[in-house]
């Protein structure tokens, strides 16, 4: 597992340049912890402003275990994430003050 601290305008990039659809992501931020296959990925803008939100499907029994994310939005709160690949690489960022 490759392993990265980065700040919040890093580790959001990452994100944005590593997900991809299928893969599976454990994201952590505020007091949320989500873990599930990302079925979407969407950078349309809205209202004018750039976009990145991500639709996963969690792996739990819920009455509704599809979320969408913004990560604009929760970017503040994030605290870390994991990227599973479908080709078996693991990528794990936590996010720091720098």
């Amino acid at each position: 597992m490759e392993k990265f601290e980065l700040s919040v305008e890093e580790a959001v990039d990452f994100l944005k340049e590593n997900l991809e659809i299928h893969d599976t992501l454990e994201i952590a931020y505020n007091r949320v912890f989500a873990e599930g296959e990302v079925l979407n990925i969407d950078f349309s803008k809205y209202f004018g402003e750039p976009g990145f939100k991500i639709l996963v499907s969690l792996d739990a029994d819920s009455i509704n275990p599809t979320i969408e994310i913004d990560v604009y939005e929760i970017a503040d709160d994030l605290i870390e994430y994991t990227i599973y690949h479908r080709n078996g690489e693991e990528l794990y960022v936590s996010v720091v003050d720098k």
